[in-house]
């Protein structure tokens, strides 16, 4: 069963006098990257939650967003804020404005103070019940993102399969040409032979010795083999529970390289046909796999 890197979840959680809201979301990564966005007070739980992602997740570059609100009127263990580093940002951005366009005034307090995180509260200090919230906050908004990278693991399994199903009945094809071509190729060889030396005594058992040398270098048999192997393996990777995206890609490429030798060795005009279409479908499968975990 196979997993996107691609996800999105939020999940509000209210307990007490507070109110937890996660939001995470995921893109493709060839490793596993994790950014956190949480109140300063809460800064000893960015190594657990790191941990927590890491032991559900094997790639992808994560983006954890966390808030704390307090339910209550008095907001006893919270506090008021100024986001100062972005309160400048503000400041500076009108600023521009106001030049570049050529405008009159000063830039007016009520304008900042009315942008989003200018001024919130958090957290004093926070208690074992609050820091409970906020993991189970993130585990359930986690388990949401899971459920939807299975989802959309699940449709590039489709169209993964039938590319793959696609590859296996253009090699039986090529199978079952293989004979036939071998020998169209050394009675070929022969007349050519036969055109160049006119007039020449050969002789037949050395002539017949070097056409089924040439011959045995267009006979792509082993690759038919081992590309059905890989074919084999490719299936039992994504039947499996584990993340197998490396694993895939690898086994793309070692596909990809019988896919180029049988193109590389047949004088066959179908068997080319073939070879291009087999490489249309793995460059497909390699999109889809950029996405996969």
């Amino acid at each position: 069963m196979l997993k996107s890197m691609t996800g999105f979840a939020r999940y509000e959680n209210q307990n007490g006098e507070l109110t937890c809201k996660v939001e995470i979301k995921s893109v493709n990564n060839r490793f596993i990257d994790i950014n956190t966005r949480l109140p300063k007070s809460l800064a000893a739980l960015e190594l657990p939650l790191k941990k927590l992602v890491k032991s559900k997740c094997a790639r992808g570059s994560f983006d954890i967003s966390i808030s704390l609100e307090s339910n209550g009127q008095s907001g006893a263990n919270f506090e008021i804020k100024p986001n100062l580093p972005l309160a400048a940002q503000y400041l500076k951005a009108f600023n521009q404005i106001r030049d570049d366009l050529k405008l009159q005034g000063e830039i007016d307090i009520n304008a900042i103070l009315g942008q989003r995180d200018i001024v919130k509260p958090e957290l004093k200090e926070p208690d074992d019940s609050s820091e409970e919230t906020v993991t189970s906050t993130v585990e359930k908004t986690l388990s949401d993102l899971i459920k939807m990278r299975e989802e959309e693991g699940a449709n590039l399994e489709k169209d993964i399969i039938s590319q793959i199903k696609g590859i296996e009945k253009l090699g039986g094809a090529i199978k079952s040409l293989q004979s036939t071509t071998v020998q169209e190729f050394q009675d070929r060889l022969k007349e050519k032979i036969q055109t160049l030396t006119n007039g020449m005594e050969l002789d037949p058992a050395r002539m017949a010795q070097e056409t089924a040398l040439l011959a045995d270098r267009c006979d792509v048999t082993e690759e038919i083999i081992r590309l059905k192997s890989h074919l084999d393996q490719f299936y039992k990777l994504v039947e499996s529970d584990e993340p197998q995206g490396r694993k895939l890609e690898f086994l793309t490429q070692e596909i990809n390289r019988e896919v180029n030798t049988i193109g590389s060795k047949t004088i066959d005009i179908e068997v080319s046909k073939a070879v291009i279409e087999m490489k249309s479908r793995l460059e497909k499968i390699r999109e889809q796999l950029a996405n996969i975990e």
